[in-house]
């Protein structure tokens, strides 16, 4: 009996402790290059710019947004990039309101596209690149961002810079710009969120970068030079095309896809219980189920090339979120706990250590990491409901089986969470509240 616990509860153990160490060690990283001078190198590259000659195309899909896209389109009219050197494309996919009209009127070319069998973004912007990159006169470069984000007013300049630093000698470049919550302030669950997205967002990747490794794609604030879409066709039949695409781009490709920290994007984040489950579902369902199908056939293929950026990316899909793996080590403490008190588990004072600091060391990860980021207070004083929510994460989960497939369950098909209206940044409504994001 000594043996079987022993067994099962090291297997959970080497999970939980294996994933800590992972994270630590990113953190560890990330910290270097905070505080180092490599941080800068942005900055420095818009101060020695010589007169941007890039052409952009910035690329939002969107599926029924009358409510957010002009705040979208506002905060891209304010780009400090100059106005003849980008596009902005709104691609108005199986819209059935004024989505389309209210982009046009703001100036936005639109491409308006009904498919009723092959719904969703990556089918989108497949879609809207077969058709913008077979005219050889248009952009140089391709940046995509959500129809409900705020764009930094230097976005497109600091990614003009990086696109000519980073690109190979093929004129392949892949960027991801750091993505964060735009609604911070608007209650706990926006708050936790903003401080997830900090930490997964930005600490992972920035840490990645200064190792020399991909950080893979977030689907927003995303910028592709035009040789490399030529090359690597986008794919649009999945849930998860931004994770897929970045993959595949490792795989096929030999290209890592490079950080940008200073190159912001902001979205809205769910505010209600409602609209948290509906994102959840659609974003861990993906995630999980490029767990099942994927993480240990890129691990294997790591192994094999001997490629530490594949080994990376599969491990980094193995790895739980943040509420699952605190869950995970809060219950595996609670069993050696209860084994040791029923003298179950050989060397006792050992598995209480290992447990002891398997919990500091992800508290460590997220107050450092949080700090690393520079996030909002608000992220730090939501971490209190912090256990609240794993809990309902969790309930959420042992539900699912339970629930009914809504439409728009298929794999690659629009799933929208409900979001409030946003106000243009130079509205009465909204301007401070944007306006201030760039600050």
């Amino acid at each position: 009996m000594q043996l079987l616990v022993s067994i099962v509860l090291g297997i959970a153990g080497a999970v939980a402790t294996g994933s800590v160490l992972y994270l630590l060690i990113l953190l560890a990283a990330a910290s270097a290059a905070r505080f180092s001078r490599s941080a800068d190198r942005d900055g420095h590259l818009l101060e020695n710019a010589e007169p941007p000659t890039l052409r952009f195309a910035v690329i939002i899909p969107a599926h029924n947004e009358e409510m957010v896209i002009a705040a979208t389109l506002d905060s891209l009219q304010r780009q400090s990039y100059p106005k003849d050197l980008f596009q902005v494309v709104v691609i108005a996919d199986n819209c059935t309101d004024p989505t389309a009209q209210i982009a046009r009127d703001l100036g936005a070319t639109v491409m308006e596209r009904t498919n009723l069998e092959e719904r969703g973004k990556g089918y989108a912007l497949d879609w809207a690149f077969a058709s913008l990159l077979a005219d050889k006169s248009g952009a140089d470069a391709f940046v995509i961002v959500d129809a409900d984000t705020w764009v930094a007013p230097d976005f497109l300049e600091v990614m003009a810079g990086r696109i000519v630093l980073d690109s190979d000698p093929q004129g392949l470049c892949a960027l991801q710009g750091r993505y964060g919550a735009l609604n911070v302030d608007e209650g706990w669950r926006a708050a936790l969120m903003a401080g997830a997205l900090d930490l997964f967002n930005h600490v992972k990747p920035l840490g990645r970068e200064w190792l020399g490794l991909g950080v893979g794609l977030k689907g927003n604030g995303m910028a592709f030079s035009r040789q490399l879409l030529e090359t690597a066709h986008w794919r649009g039949d999945s849930v998860t095309e931004d994770i897929d695409y970045g993959l595949d781009l490792i795989r096929h490709h030999n290209v890592l896809v490079g950080y940008v920290p200073t190159a912001k994007v902001m979205a809205q984040m769910p505010t209600t219980a409602d609209q948290a489950a509906s994102q959840r579902e659609r974003w861990e369902g993906g995630r999980y189920a490029l767990l099942r199908e994927k993480a240990f056939p890129l691990l294997a293929e790591g192994l094999r090339k001997r490629s530490l950026a594949l080994c990376d990316a599969a491990i980094d899909l193995m790895i739980l979120p943040l509420a699952e793996l605190g869950a995970l080590i809060v219950f595996w403490g609670a069993l050696v706990a209860g084994a040791i008190l029923l003298h179950l588990l050989p060397h006792p004072k050992a598995w209480a250590l290992i447990a002891a600091l398997n919990f500091l060391g992800l508290l460590a990860y997220i107050l450092i990491g949080l700090k690393v980021a520079d996030a909002p207070k608000a992220a730090f004083a939501a971490l209190g409901k912090a256990p609240a929510y794993a809990i309902w994460k969790l309930c959420l989960y042992a539900l699912k089986p339970f629930r009914k497939r809504g439409a728009g369950a298929a794999a690659g098909e629009w799933v929208r969470t409900e979001r409030a209206p946003i106000a243009p940044a130079g509205s009465a409504a909204g301007g401070s509240s944007l306006e201030n994001k760039s600050e």
